[in-house]
């Protein structure tokens, strides 16, 4: 059994892994209070997982915590942390310093290797939206990264004076009420960004990621696969091969 953790902006993914396949996905935002207090009752009533591997673009001291409770719970258990790297399970990694590509992003592209041949654009919908293309053939033709929907929000709520911070609303389209105008707006603002890009890259489909996902593929104009798993699949292609 292999513990699979991603650290993100603001949240907290996990799942358990046996005999190669990805089990439920668990998700928190970790900025609640006596967030370390909570993960170890979560974690508790594991057995000793055979590894740890661990995605990290979050907040240095929530990981520190993360590693904490883990070590606490079954000490020497090992820790995977993979970087990304110019190449790895047949994808090419277009940055000019590879280690520079976010760690989410690069294990997304080699879960999309292995699990979705052709060509794809690869979106994940979180704290950002990162949109990365694959080529068939596995190489990394580069990306785009915007605020994602949540911190447009807060951006233009603290940004401006009087425009409020708001929940999702019922309807997407022109808003009759401030809040409403927001939330589509917002929301119009990412559809965007992802159906501008498959408009210039007409051979590419669309694959997406992270806790927006669903939400936006909704409202998409064109077709689009969600796979909320894929940056976990990632980190447990590393994992097993660290293990080999």
């Amino acid at each position: 059994m292999i513990l699979l953790v991603d650290l993100g902006n603001s949240r907290l993914k996990w799942a358990l892994a046996v005999d190669g396949k990805v089990g439920d996905l668990h998700a928190v935002d970790y900025r609640q209070a006596g967030f370390a207090a909570w993960l170890r009752r979560q974690w508790q009533i594991y057995a000793t997982p055979d590894c740890i591997g661990v995605a990290a673009v979050g907040a240095p001291a929530v990981l520190d915590d993360v590693l904490s409770v883990a070590q606490s719970l079954w000490p020497g258990v090992a820790i995977v942390k993979p970087l990304s790297t110019a190449s790895s399970a047949g994808v090419v990694n277009a940055y000019r310093f590879p280690d520079k590509l976010g760690i989410d992003r690069w294990l997304a592209l080699l879960a999309v290797r292995r699990d979705y041949p052709g060509q794809w654009c690869v979106v994940d919908c979180g704290t950002a939206i990162t949109l990365d293309l694959l080529s068939e053939d596995g190489r990394h033709q580069g990306g785009l990264i915007a605020p994602g929907v949540s911190l447009m929000k807060g951006v233009l709520a603290s940004g401006t004076e009087v425009l409020p911070l708001v929940e999702r609303q019922a309807d997407f389209g022109l808003g009759m009420t401030t809040e409403a105008a927001i939330d589509s707006g917002v929301l119009s603002a990412a559809i965007g960004l992802i159906e501008a890009t498959l408009i210039r890259h007409p051979h590419y489909r669309l694959l997406m990621c992270g806790g927006d996902a669903e939400l936006l593929q909704g409202l998409l104009t064109v077709e689009a696969v969600v796979d909320v798993k894929l940056v976990l699949k990632g980190l447990l292609i590393c994992c097993e091969a660290g293990r080999r």
